[in-house]
C-alpha cells in the first residue's frame, strides 16, 4: 500500500522513549493509514502507528502501510460527506498537519458542520480499534 497525496495526521505527541525502544528492537514497522478525500483533495491519513512511523523514519526504513479492515468497513458505510465530517472534526492533539513538514493543512482547519446529527450519533460509541 502506498501514500496518495499528502500524509496527514492530527496526532503530534510522540513519546521519545517509545520511539527509541522501537528503533532498537524492531525490524518491521507497521503503520495504519486510510486514503481519504477531504474538501476535494486526496490525502492519506495516518491513523495508528505514529511511533512506528517515527522509528522507521529515523532508521531510513520505509514502514509497511496497511488499512485495518474494521476501519475500512466503517468508512465504507458512510457517505463521502460523513467521512469528511468525521475526519475534520475528530482531532487528537493537533489540527490536521502534513506529517513530513509539520505544517498545518490550512484548508482543513475549519470544522465541518454539514452532518452534525451524524457526528453526535457517531461519537456516542464509535469503537474502531476494539
Amino acid at each position: 500500500m502506498e501514500i496518495k497525496g499528502q500524509l496527514i495526521s492530527s496526532q503530534r505527541y510522540l513519546n521519545e522513549y517509545v520511539v527509541l525502544d522501537k528503533v532498537k528492537r524492531f525490524k518491521v514497522f507497521i503503520v495504519d493509514i486510510l486514503h481519504v478525500t477531504l474538501r476535494g483533495k486526496q490525502y492519506t491519513l495516518l491513523v495508528n502507528g505514529h511511533h512506528n512511523f517515527a522509528a522507521a523514519k529515523r532508521l531510513g526504513i520505509k514502514p509497511q502501510y496497511r488499512t485495518p479492515k474494521k476501519l475500512l468497513k466503517a468508512f465504507n458505510s458512510w457517505s463521502q460527506s460523513e467521512r469528511e465530517t468525521f475526519i475534520i472534526n475528530n482531532l487528537t492533539d493537533s489540527h490536521l498537519y502534513d506529517v513530513n513538514t509539520g505544517e498545518v493543512v490550512q484548508e482543513l482547519m475549519e470544522p465541518d458542520f454539514n452532518n452534525m446529527s451524524f457526528q453526535r450519533n457517531l461519537t456516542n460509541g464509535l469503537k474502531l480499534y476494539q
